[in-house]
């Protein structure tokens, strides 16, 4: 049996610790370019949903918009664009979810799906929204509030 020299033998343990360190950053890479992408996709949501927030927050109430479109009566052009910025905040909300708990982001019990059939059912200009929409919007998110909400 050959000795090895002590020179080889740490040779070897150092290569294997690089190995091993070179592995070690490539699942921290993984981890930190998955927190970016999650990081990311709530900034757009948060700039998208201000933007909208200063219009519907701005003047009257949006609830007082929203019990005056349910009653019937006849709302300005400006209060109708007020709502429909509502339905489209509340509609990104929705998706912003879903997405983000399809991506594993978001824990098993974050959807409530009480809040999501409370919100559709007192706010039929949400559902003419989405019927609007659909076109644009993901088809697995689709086939979700289909299932989940809509069809319940």
């Amino acid at each position: 049996m050959k000795k090895l020299d002590l020179g080889r033998t740490l040779g070897i343990l150092a290569n294997i610790g690089v190995i091993a360190g070179i592995v070690f950053l490539g699942f921290e890479l993984r981890q930190n370019n998955e927190l970016l992408i999650a990081q990311s996709s709530y900034a757009q949501f948060n700039t998208e949903r201000e933007r909208r927030m200063v219009v519907i927050e701005n003047a009257n109430g949006i609830s007082e918009l929203l019990v005056k479109d349910l009653s019937g009566a006849a709302l300005t052009e400006a209060e109708t664009f007020r709502v429909n910025l509502f339905h489209n905040d509340t509609l990104d909300m929705f998706r912003w979810q879903f997405r983000e708990f399809q991506e594993g982001r978001l824990p098993d019990d974050f959807i409530d799906l009480r809040t999501w059939h409370d919100v559709w059912d007192a706010t039929p200009g949400l559902r003419e929204q989405f019927q609007e929409d659909i076109p644009r919007l993901d088809p697995e998110f689709v086939r979700f509030v289909q299932k989940h909400v809509i069809n319940r």
